[in-house]
Parts: C-alpha cells; structure tokens; sequence
C-alpha cells in the first residue's frame, strides 16, 4: 500500500512537470540566463588575468627590471646574482633612436640582449625571421610592418651617442608590449615611439653609453640595464596584490643593495676631489684672512691719519676765523683812524692858518697874553699828535696780521702737503690691495670651477620598473577593472530580476495547486511529501540550470570578451584558460536555487498550516474594493466595460502587480543600461576631437624654440593657402597635485588667449557656458578636477622639472580623454622667472584635401617646422579603444533583452495559467476571441508601459552609476543618457510584449470551457 502510494505520488509529480512543461522550461531559461549572464561576466576579469598571466609566465616576463644612469657594472651584477631569491638574471641595454625611413623620421626604443634563446628574459615571440646572431642584425615590432619595413630591409638608426646600420632578420611581438597602440614615448624626435627593434650587446654598447662614462668609471664593461625573474613569483597572479608583496620584498633587497654601491660609487668618484678642493678652499681661507686682517689695519691707519687731518684741518680753520675776524676788526680802526686823521688834519690846516694869522698880529702887537685862538691851536696839535700816536700803535697791529696771515699760508701748505701724502700712500696700498683681491676672485673662481666640476660628476639615479610601470600591463589591468566594475552591478541586476520572475513563478504556482496539496494532505500524505514536491521541482527548474548556466556562462562569455579586447587593443599569442571561481558558483547556486527554495517553502508551510479541508478549497477571492481611478469620475465614466475590467484587475491584485512591474522595470532599465553605456561610450571620439578640439592637425617639433621663433614660423605658415590658423603652444607632461591626491596631466601654455579658443573649446562641463582665460590662473579638465577633488577657485599644484608651482583654477572646463591644464603664457613666465619655449602648434587648415596636406607635410619638413598628425587619425586610434568596451555593451543588450523576452513570456503565461476558469467564464458569457485577448493581453500591455516607464527612472540611476565605474584616470565617458537609449528599451519591451501576446494567442484558444470551470465543490 505505502510502495503503491509513493508510486502515485512521484507519478503526480512527474505528470505536473510535463503538464506545467512552459512554467518548469520557463524557470529553467530564466535562471540558466541569469546563471550564465552572473557567473559568466563575474569570472571574466580572472580568466583575463588567469591568460595574461600564463602568457607572461610563458615568455618570462622580468619581475623587475633596473636601469642606471652610471651603468652597471659586472660587480653589481654578480652581487645581484648573490641575492637568495633572484632566480635568474639578464643584463643589456634599452635606449631610445631615430630611423630615417620613407622620408620620415620616427622614433624606436632599442633592446639590446646577451643572446636570444627560448629560455630568456622577455623572450619575444618569433612571428617570421629568425634571431639577431650578428652584431648588425636587428628583430622589429610586428606593428612596425604597417610603415613599410620589410625583411632584409636596412635601417639606419642613430642618437646622440653615434649611429649604426642593421639588418632586418625577423619580426617578433615582445611580451612588453602587449598593447596594440601603445608604443610608449621616446625621449628624441617629437616624443613619439613607432616601436621598439631588438639587437645584441656585441658592439652596440656604445649607442647606448657614453664613452665619457667608461672613463669616469674606469671600467671596460657597462650595462644601463638588468631584468630580474625572482624565485616563486610564478606562482602568483601578477595582477595580483599577494604577487606586488612577494615582489615587493625582493625589490626592497635589490634597491638596497644597489643604492649602497651607487652610494660608494659617488664617493670614490669624488673623494680626491674634494680633498684636494678642501686643501685649497683651506688655502684661500687663509689667503683671504690675511687680506682682510691687512685691509683692515690699513683703514684703521688710513682713518686715523685722516682723523689727525682734519682736527689740524679744525685747528687751522679756527686759527684763520679768528685771523679774520681780527683783521675784519683792525681794518674797521685803521679806516675810523684815518677819516679822523683826515679831519683832524683838516682843522689843524685852519687853526694853522688861524695861528699864523694871530703869530703875525702878536708880532704886531706884541702882547704877552695867549689869545683863546692860539690856545685852541695848540690843543688840536697835541689831540693830533695823540691821534698819530694812536695810529702808529694800530699800524703794528695790523703789521702782526700780516704775520699771522703767513703763518696761516703755511699751515695750509703743510695740512695739504701731508694729505698728498696720505692719498698717494692710500692709492698705492689700495692698488696692492686690488690686485691681491683680483688673485684671491681668481683663486675663488678656480675654486668654484672646481667645486662644479666635482658637482657634476653624476650621483646616478636608480630606476625600477615593475609592472605597474609598464603601460601595456597597467591598460590590460584598467581594462580588466572595468569589465569588474561592470560584473559587480550588471549580472547582479540581472541576477535579481531573473530570481525575482521565478520566485513570483514558484508563488502563483504554490497558490494554484492549493487544492492538490490539501487532497494529498486528506489522503494521509505528510506536510514533508507534499513540500518535498516542489523541493524536488525547484531543484530541478532551477539546480540544474545554474549549474549548466555557470558552465556555459564561464565559458562563452570570458571567451568572447576576452577575445574582442585581443582583437581590438592587446596583441597576445596565448591560449585562453578559463577562471572559474568557486565563490561565484557558489553565490550563483545560492540565489537561484537557496533563495527561491527558502520562499517557496515559506510559501508552502504558510499555505499547509491550513486544514486539508480548507485546502481543497479554491481560495476565496479578494474583496472587490473601488480603486483610485474610479474617483476619477470624469475619466472613469469614459471607459468602456473592458477597459474597466482590465483597470480593476491589474490594481486589485497588488502583489501581481508589482512582481510584474518591478521584473520588466528591472528588464527594460538593463536594456536602457545596455543601450546608454553603448551610446556613451562611442560618442567620446566624436565630442573629443570634434566638439572639444576643434583643430585639424597637431605639430610635435623636434626641438622647443623661443616664442620669436615660434611668431615666423607662424606668420610663415598663415601667408600658405592651406592654412586657416596656427597657435604655437608648450605642451609637457606634469604631476598634478592637490592635499593627497596627485595625477599625471599635459600642461598647455598658449600664446595668445583669443587665438587659443579656436582650437579648444572652452566650456563648463555641466552648464557648458562658455569659459573665461586669464592670466592669473588656470583651466582645468573635469576629469581632473573630479580626482582631484578640485572646484572651481581653488588651489593646486603643478610638478614641473621637479618644482612645484601654486596655482589657481578658475575654471573647470569640458574634456573626455586625457588630462589637461591650460595656462597662459604671461603666468608660466610668472611662476617659473623663465622664457616661454615652445614645442608643439595646433592648426587648422582651409580644407580637408590630401594633397594639399601632403605638400604643407613636405614643406614643414623641409623647413624644419616639425612633424604633423592628424587628430582624425589620433581619434581612431582611440576610438579602437573604446570599440572594444562597445563590443562588451552588445552582448549585455543582447542578453538584457532576451532577459526581458523570457520575464514577458513567464509572466504571461502565469497570468493566463492561474486564470483559466476566469478566461473560461468569459467564453460561456460569448466574449469573442479578439475580447478575450483584450481581455488578457491588455494588461499585458498596460503592465509593459507602467513597467517600462518604472524601467526608465531605474536605467538612469544604473547607467549614471556603471558610467561612474567603469571610467578610467584618463577618460571621462558622456555621462548624459540619449534619448534614443530610452526610445529604444521601450520599444524593444513593449515589441516583446505584442509578440508574445501574439504568439500565446493559441493557449488562450485551447482552454477548455467545460474543463476550466469544473469545480471541487
């Protein structure tokens, strides 16, 4: 009895399988897309990384590579060899070159190797030819083919040290290099590189090396460079953080080591120097000291016989004030004195005559009395005789004046006879004393000359390249970033979406067999056997689907991706292996299978707590209640009885409605995810070099020239009729740096601010208002604003030739590929005190015909004006780039879609599944067959367009939120959503819906009216 019944009961499920065979296959597609989609895209950056680094493993790549600008010796090699976890070691040389060829001059970086053998350090891959085995034979970079090289070919290459003739013997692809468009820079020509040549040390080394270095040096070998495989480093992913710590510790040993003999180096090179530099320094102290020691007696002498000079000077000037003024004084008496005299003689002259007169009359009369006349007389002779007397005794005053006057003369003679003296003894001391500071300016100038000569004797500088420093590795490493960041959010929307279609399935599917679940309770079976049924229909819906969508998943779409990104960007001649996480599949089996497992047996046990009785009991509807459209009078009234009906029953059910709207929100925001990643992605060539950059070509000069220069070239160039406008600029790499953050940019100093705004486009990257230049401050590009945390009026600074420089940003302008400051010419000069040089020149021509450039591109070579690129051809270059991430986009779309398709068709065939007797009901009323579709698929519709509407809000939050990730350092994607993006996920879903409506016309046909509306009661 019991065999019997378990045989019923696994015959009942095996027959609700085959009878629900859309819903069970339906579940199964769901989750094994949801399965691939997740598994796949999440184990894509590992089998990237898995490949890589098998294909480096392969051709051993060097962990490290050192290079010195001293060389290495064989000594500091073998200490290197000493080194416990160095497992192999090679040395050589790496220099840059120029090879004239077709007219063209372009630069390449030489390799130069021992020998080259399969077991090498960065073998390179032998795509035709054969290897170097003579010192004039050389290999070339395969994407060199493209500029005509052939083999057998001869190319002359040539440096600053020498040049050298080598034939062409095979074509290789270096491990080095495994980015197709990156060659790197070159330190000779216009900065550019066309590829690399690989050659022998054997009589090459002076290409490489100075011969002024082996001097210095004393040694008969160099090298310039040493790679390094370190021991047990194979065993790590070298995209991995466990492998930059293991590699870490090694390089820390081998810069230590390293520095310490550059350290003893610099010292032996410098010891007899500055021993004998001290020596005389020590000489010229004291020379020096003497001078001065001498220098000052003099002038203390000097001073005070000069002193001594001029208190005689006082003395004598005292001596003569008084002398004058006593002279002034006898000079004042001696005329005083003589008027008087003058008039005394006068009176005298009458009181003469006056006694002449009376003598005559006293001899007339002869009296004896004195007359008062006569008298009077006699008085003015004796006041005259007194005066004269008088007068004598000031003549002698005035005759010691005289004496004075003399004795003055001579003191002054003397004074000025001893300051001849005191002159010519300081003029000849002072000439003795010029020629010993001309000898000890000598012996300082020797001593300088000296002391600079000892400063450039070269400390050498260490360089360490790991393969953060390799731009191949660090593109491949961003790239694979990028397709994470995609994998983090993309597959788990999907994911979702689908987990949420095949919960809402397992829950209208509990809910529909209700009534078989309390029969099989009344018939004795355990609440176990009957959730077991939809365990075991669970498990295989969705188990074995997950595990067939993580095989199938890991399988095409690391592939594909994988082999896209080789197509467009990386050249690699490796197999692809294949990463599959166990992590991953163990969250992929999680939520397809754990998940809708754990809620469908929520679903069962809440619906088996039930009596058996009410079990079989249909389920009694919802309470019919008005919903909100119905007080809406005016637009109530105005539909019809259908409309009315399909209003009722898409917001009556709530749970079905919003299980339906949320699944094709999910799928219509995944498409329009799909579709704006696309669009962002391929409109950055076109805004970058068409929007932003408006000019046509870009001028690299061999060498910088002054701005005076710079103005003949241009007045040259605008007097052709193939150009419209020409701006000369100084165009260097820089460090931009702002509290912690710092970012490599190109600094571009202009000459003119007007004439600068017709070759870029100056304008606010958010309200893309035109901006304004300055000469106080500088532009700068989001992108790099946006790193750097920087906005608008703040400070950064600028590393240029190892200085920073403090400017302000005043404007933040729109840019979508690489990272730019723009500066004046009039702050540049400002900032660094020196003259603008410049080396590069934007134009833009009268037309675009190719002969015309041809015969401008001749004549600039000619006279020597630089070379020209166009920026059409730097625009495709960059956008192969971003046609790989594009390609990457298509699948997602494509998968999104048949996302959307499956999610429709599930729901629909749910929706007419669980509403078989309604559907029957509404036959027997007489509802022809285009109402009865109505009828149903009018929801269909109505829930796609509320769906879709919902889908639109979600698609640009996750597409502004995947944009925000996946962008590198050096581009920023449009971040604005295209219309079309939209137009097209609407359309595709609501296309989807009709076709499926269309095509589930016949279910809804084959119900059976008679059969549907049988009841338990």
């Amino acid at each position: 009895m019991v065999k019997r019944k378990k045989k019923a009961y696994w015959k009942n499920l095996r027959k609700s399988i085959i009878a629900s065979k859309a819903r069970f296959f339906s579940i199964f597609a769901i989750v094994f897309l949801g399965a691939a989609f997740f598994a796949g895209l999440r184990n894509t950056p590992g089998t990237m990384t898995k490949s890589m680094d098998h294909y480096l493993d392969k051709y051993h790549y060097a962990d490290l590579t050192y290079m010195a600008s001293l060389g290495f010796a064989e000594d500091d090699i073998k200490e290197i060899q000493n080194i416990e976890d160095v497992e192999n070691i090679q040395y050589g040389y790496q220099f840059d070159a120029l090879i004239n060829h077709n007219d063209s001059l372009s630069g390449v970086t030489v390799y130069a190797s021992q020998q080259y053998s399969e077991d090498m350090i960065n073998q390179p891959y032998l795509v035709e030819g054969r290897y170097p085995q003579k010192d004039d034979e050389c290999v070339i970079d395969e994407e060199m083919l493209a500029e005509d090289y052939q083999i057998g070919d001869k190319i002359l290459i040539h440096n600053d040290q020498g040049e050298k003739s080598f034939q062409i013997v095979g074509i290789v692809n270096d491990v080095r290099y495994i980015a197709v468009t990156d060659r790197g820079t070159n330190s000779l020509g216009d900065g550019t590189n066309s590829g690399y040549i690989e050659i022998l040390n054997e009589n090459n080394a002076f290409l490489a090396m100075p011969e002024d270095l082996y001097d210095l040096r004393e040694e008969d070998v160099l090298y310039n460079q040493i790679s390094v495989c370190v021991k047990g480093a194979q065993s790590y992913n070298v995209f991995s953080e466990e492998y930059d710590d293991y590699i870490e510790d090694v390089n820390t040993k081998i810069k230590s080591t390293l520095s310490l003999k550059m350290s003893r180096l610099y010292e032996d090179l410098t010891s007899d120097a500055k021993a004998k530099l001290d020596k005389a320094q020590k000489e010229y102290d004291e020379g020096y000291k003497t001078y001065n020691d001498s220098k000052n007696l003099f002038d203390e002498k000097i001073l005070e016989a000069k002193i001594q000079l001029t208190n005689a000077k006082i003395t004598l000037a005292t001596k003569e004030s008084e002398y004058l003024k006593a002279q002034s004084t006898a000079s004042s008496q001696i005329q005083e004195m003589l008027g008087t005299i003058e008039s005394t003689s006068q009176e005298l002259k009458g009181n003469l005559e006056s006694l002449q007169k009376e003598l005559e009359n006293y001899q007339n009369d002869n009296t004896e009395t004195i007359s008062p006349e006569v008298q009077k007389s006699i008085e003015s002779l004796e006041k005259m005789g007194n005066i004269l007397q008088n007068a004598s005794t000031s003549l002698d005053g005035l005759s010691q004046l005289n004496e004075a006057s003399i004795a003055i003369e001579k003191a002054k003679l003397e004074i000025q006879q001893q300051e001849n003296k005191l002159t010519l003894e300081e003029l000849k001391t002072n000439n003795e004393l010029e020629k010993a500071q001309t000898q000890l300016d000598d012996a300082k100038g020797q001593l300088n000359d000296a002391r600079e000569q000892v400063n450039q004797i070269p400390k050498g500088r260490l360089y360490t390249l790991t393969r953060h420093e390799n731009a191949g590795l660090v593109n491949f490493d961003s790239n694979k970033d990028s397709i994470a960041s995609i994998a983090d959010i993309f597959p788990l929307m999907f994911f979702l979406v689908s987990a949420l279609v095949s919960l809402t399935t397992m829950t209208r599917m509990v809910e529909e067999q209700r009534s078989q679940s309390g029969t099989l309770r009344a018939l004795g079976y355990s609440k176990w056997d009957v959730v077991k049924q939809y365990i075991v229909y669970v498990t295989f819906a969705t188990f074995f689907a997950s595990l067939l969508g993580i095989v199938s998943g890991t399988q095409f779409f690391p592939r594909i991706i994988y082999y896209l990104y080789n197509l467009m960007l990386f050249s690699v001649e490796a197999p692809i292996l294949i990463y599959s996480s166990l992590w991953i599949s163990f969250e992929t089996v999680f939520i397809s299978v754990i998940v809708i497992l754990a809620v469908t047996l929520f679903v069962c046990m809440s619906e088996l707590n039930l009596m058996p009785a009410v079990l079989m009991r249909p389920k009694a509807p919802k309470i019919g209640k008005r919903i909100l459209l119905e007080r809406i009078t005016w637009l109530w009234k105005r539909l019809s009885f259908n409309q009315k009906v399909t209003m009722r029953n898409i917001f009556r059910y709530k749970k079905r409605f919003f299980m339906s709207v949320i699944g094709i929100a999910g799928c219509t925001a995944l498409i329009i995810t799909g579709f704006g990643v696309k669009s962002s992605v391929s409109q950055v060539v076109d805004k970058q070099y068409q929007d932003v950059f408006t000019y046509d070509l870009l001028v690299r000069m061999e060498e910088s020239v002054s701005t005076n220069t710079a103005q003949d070239y241009q007045n040259d160039l605008l007097n052709r009729s193939e150009v419209a406008k020409v701006e000369y600029v100084f165009n260097k790499s820089v460090n931009l740096l702002k509290d912690k953050e710092d970012l490599y940019g190109s600094l571009i100093v202009y000459q003119s601010m007007d004439n600068m705004k017709n070759f870029v486009q100056f304008r606010n990257y958010q309200t893309y208002k035109d901006l304004v230049l300055d000469d106080e401050s500088v532009i700068l590009t989001a992108k790099a604003a946006e790193l750097l945390g920087v906005e608008e009026n703040d400070t950064i600074d600028i590393e240029l030739d190892e200085t920073k420089y403090n400017v302000k940003v005043s404007g933040i302008t729109e840019n979508y590929f690489m990272n730019y400051i723009y500066m004046s010419q009039t702050l540049y000069e400002s900032i660094t005190l020196q003259d603008l040089e410049v080396n590069n020149a934007f134009m833009i021509l009268q037309d675009d015909d190719q002969s015309s450039l041809k015969t401008l591109e001749n004549y600039m070579k000619d006279k020597g004006y630089g070379n020209i690129s166009n920026v059409s051809t730097i625009g495709e270059e960059f956008d192969k780039q971003v046609q790989s991430v594009n390609l990457v986009v298509v699948i997602l779309i494509v998968c999104a879609g048949a996302l959307n398709f499956i999610v429709l068709y599930n729901l629909t065939n749910i929706n007419i599944q669980e509403r078989k007797s309604e559907i029957a009901t509404i036959k027997v009323l007489g509802f022809r067959r285009k109402e009865v579709y109505d009828y149903i698929f009018r929801e269909n519709v109505l829930l796609s367009i509320i769906g879709s509407l919902v889908g639109i809000v979600f698609g640009y939050f996750l597409h502004k939120f995947i944009i925000m990730t996946v962008e590198l350092d050096m581009t920023m994607f449009v971040r604005q959503l295209n219309i079309s993006s939209y137009i097209y996920a609407v359309f595709i879903t609501l296309g989807f819906t009709y076709f499926i409506n269309l095509t589930m016309r016949h279910v809804l046909n084959k119900v059976d009216m008679v059969e549907s509306l049988k009841s338990i009661e």
